[in-house]
């Protein structure tokens, strides 16, 4: 890697959780600078972060090749991921930048599966799902290390502090996809999807089956065969008849996400019966995300990476929990407290 390709490009850091990241960046002095579709939103960020910006719809090659140059690695907060992932990664690819994004659509991991090779060869680290899956996959790579031969993973979710826009939308490709879970090492439909209480410390919840991502990021990261996953609530798609960017609101405030916790909860069986649990406690959504990709630009900054198609645990273990504030994993055969 080029010694002067050090700087971070966010590229969507108008909308409400690029912003949250942009000001995490900020706040570790990280050299970046902001990209995005919105003029005003855009440049009046640039302003107040005093930092320098580019203003390109995500079709613009010429625009990606511009904005890149100089640059070590880009996070996509530009979600419905949908409709940006594609032109991102190959933008990053033509550039030789390592490509983070915020996704938790399952089309999005698969694209970045995809694009292994391709990474290899032009050098670069290719993560999608670098959000909440961070400490959601360190959680089940130090499990999977307490069992000889898992076999069986089994995760809830809890989520806190309301949805954002892009989330609402973004949760829309996720809901259609039904219920899938991993079988024998094959992506299937949930033949029979059934809800199932998790516990978060002392507190027991119920939570239904959800397809999250880990049925892919946390395969490619242990390769455990057999993953179910469970939401605490209903996707907010499923809620809202119509789904438009004008009737939705930004996002929750900075009061509503700090009164109140995430947590995920995993177990993990072993090819022996042996069943490990333990959970993460960690900031409501809207902070643990920016927190988390952040975090992962972080090390990619210094140096720290693997090239081509990667998850949160297979680039990083379970010891990246430890670069995210305020995020505990818990083992629940001692309820003790401590970061790992």
């Amino acid at each position: 890697m080029d010694n002067k390709k050090n700087k971070l490009l966010i590229y969507g850091a108008s909308g409400y959780t690029g912003k949250i990241i942009a000001t995490r960046a900020k706040e570790l002095n990280i050299d970046f600078e902001i990209a995005g579709r919105d003029p005003d939103k855009t440049r009046r960020l640039a302003e107040e972060l005093a930092v320098d910006y580019h203003i390109f719809d995500v079709d613009t090659e010429y625009a990606w090749k511009k904005a890149l140059d100089g640059k070590q690695v880009l996070i996509n907060a530009a979600g419905p991921f949908k409709f940006t992932a594609d032109q991102a990664m190959k933008a990053c690819l033509k550039a030789g930048v390592h490509y983070l994004d915020i996704s938790a659509e399952l089309d999005t991991y698969r694209l970045a599966q995809s694009l292994d090779r391709e990474a290899r060869e032009a050098g670069i680290q290719l993560i999608s799902g670098a959000g909440l899956f961070v400490s959601y996959d360190a959680l089940v790579v130090y499990l999977s290390k307490l069992v000889a031969e898992p076999e069986y993973l089994k995760v809830g979710f809890r989520h806190y502090g309301g949805f954002s826009r892009g989330s609402v939308l973004s949760s829309k490709n996720i809901a259609d996809l039904g219920t899938l879970i991993r079988r024998n090492g094959e992506i299937i439909d949930n033949p029979d999807p059934k809800s199932k209480m998790f516990l978060f410390g002392k507190e027991e919840v119920e939570c239904m089956p959800t397809p999250l991502g880990g049925i892919i990021l946390s395969y490619k990261s242990t390769g455990i065969p057999n993953i179910e996953e469970f939401f605490s609530l209903k996707l907010p798609a499923t809620e809202l008849q119509d789904l438009t960017a004008e009737n939705l609101p930004d996002g929750p405030t900075r009061e509503e996400r700090a009164a109140g916790r995430n947590g995920i909860s995993a177990e993990i069986t072993g090819q022996d019966g042996k069943v490990v649990k333990a959970y993460v406690d960690a900031p409501s959504g809207y902070d643990l995300t920016p927190l988390s990709v952040v975090a992962v630009a972080h090390r990619i900054l210094n140096a720290d990476f693997k090239v081509g198609y990667q998850s949160p645990g297979s680039a990083y273990g379970e010891d990246i929990i430890n670069d995210i504030p305020d995020t505990y994993l818990i083992d629940n055969n001692d309820y003790q407290k401590n970061q790992i």
